[in-house]
């Protein structure tokens, strides 16, 4: 479609050309039959048709903007609207608990404590977060329970002679609340900081256990919430070098057209919008603008629409971008593979073949 639009323009083009010049020969055949000197006329019927002919080629051939488009990568991605609730699925309770320590327990209104609300409902971004956190938990714990261990020892090579106040504050700097030194009992003293430390490194190996057990699931657990997101909530996001190499300005509109070729006559229609229209619709002569074009959600589309997008992802299915200009001309882009990374692979292998056949 766009190839033909283009052909009707340079038709009218050449046709519009052809006539002006047929006018043009007939009026100086005429005007040379009827005349003796044809120097001065034949001068002036050349001058004529150079002034008139110029402006024309300026306007209809020179003077105008000429749009290309790189489509330099799609990405699928899902939308911070989708919300995954961590009181739904067991499996995650350690990141729940995670997530709780996070937040506040109390907030101050009207200058009244007030029990905090508890949002446990989270992104997917902040749930890979939050697994990712807890993967590393489980990497730092060894070295936590060797702390606590250290701890709990010092406290152990102390007695009631060789414990002071001095090392009662040592001990303490890390504690909240601080542990009071009884001058008068010290043997107390010491047995409520060897409580307070055997009660940390149990809690610490606590942690460590629930978590060395509950991680594969967690993961599991993320991986299908993750499936099931992308797959009915996800969008697509396209990566667009828009390329004027005509002489004048021109700008895109807001829609374009992203077009899945799955077979003969087989295709899927995504239609998208121009982020940050406002500053990325127009396009300078002789230059480029880099702009992303956004789709709606998936799940807006027909049920046999989603499940042929999840069955093409990530294929070599090729695919197009479409847009139009403010004079209503489309243009098409380059073909991509409808998958994420795909054709930045190919042009790292095309440059790894160039980096090799170079002479150093």
């Amino acid at each position: 479609m766009v190839k033909q639009d283009k052909g009707t323009v340079s038709s009218i083009q050449l046709s519009f050309a052809l006539v002006i010049g047929l006018l043009l020969g007939m009026v100086s055949f005429y005007l040379l039959k009827s005349v003796d000197d044809y120097s001065s006329l034949l001068a002036a019927v050349i001058g004529a048709s150079i002034a008139l002919l110029v402006p024309i080629w300026q306007t209809y051939v020179i003077q105008r903007s000429k749009l290309a488009l790189e489509v330099n990568g799609i990405s699928r991605k899902v939308s911070d609207k989708a919300k995954v609730s961590l009181d739904e699925h067991s499996e995650l309770s350690y990141l729940r608990k995670m997530k709780e320590e996070d937040s506040p327990r109390f907030i101050l209104m009207g200058g009244e404590p007030k029990r905090a609300p508890q949002d446990r409902s989270v992104t997917l971004d902040e749930l890979e977060e939050l697994l990712q956190r807890a993967k590393q938990e489980l990497k730092d714990f060894p070295e936590k329970i060797a702390d606590r261990k250290s701890d709990l020892e010092k406290v152990n090579a102390f007695t009631p002679e060789t414990f002071s106040k001095h090392e009662c504050n040592k001990l303490n700097r890390p504690l909240r609340p601080e542990i009071d030194f009884n001058a008068e009992d010290v043997s107390a003293t010491l047995a409520e900081f060897k409580s307070h430390f055997e009660d940390k490194l149990s809690n610490v190996k606590e942690k460590y256990d629930e978590l060395q057990s509950s991680i594969p699931e967690i993961e599991r657990k993320v991986h299908q919430i993750k499936e099931d997101l992308i797959e009915n909530k996800s969008y697509f996001e396209i990566s667009v070098t828009l390329i004027n190499s005509g002489r004048l300005n021109t700008s895109v509109k807001r829609p374009a057209l992203f077009r899945v070729y799955i077979g003969k006559e087989n295709y899927i229609d995504l239609k998208l919008t121009l982020s940050d229209f406002e500053s990325k619709s127009e396009i300078a002569p002789n230059s480029t603008v880099v702009g992303t074009f956004s789709s709606s959600d998936i799940s807006q589309l027909p049920e046999e629409d989603r499940k042929l997008i999840n069955t093409y992802w990530g294929q070599s299915v090729q695919c197009k971008l479409f847009v139009e200009d403010v004079q209503g001309e489309a243009t098409a882009s380059n073909s991509i593979a409808f998958s994420e990374g795909l054709y930045q692979k190919i042009i790292f292998d095309r440059l790894a073949v160039v980096a090799t056949n170079q002479n150093m």
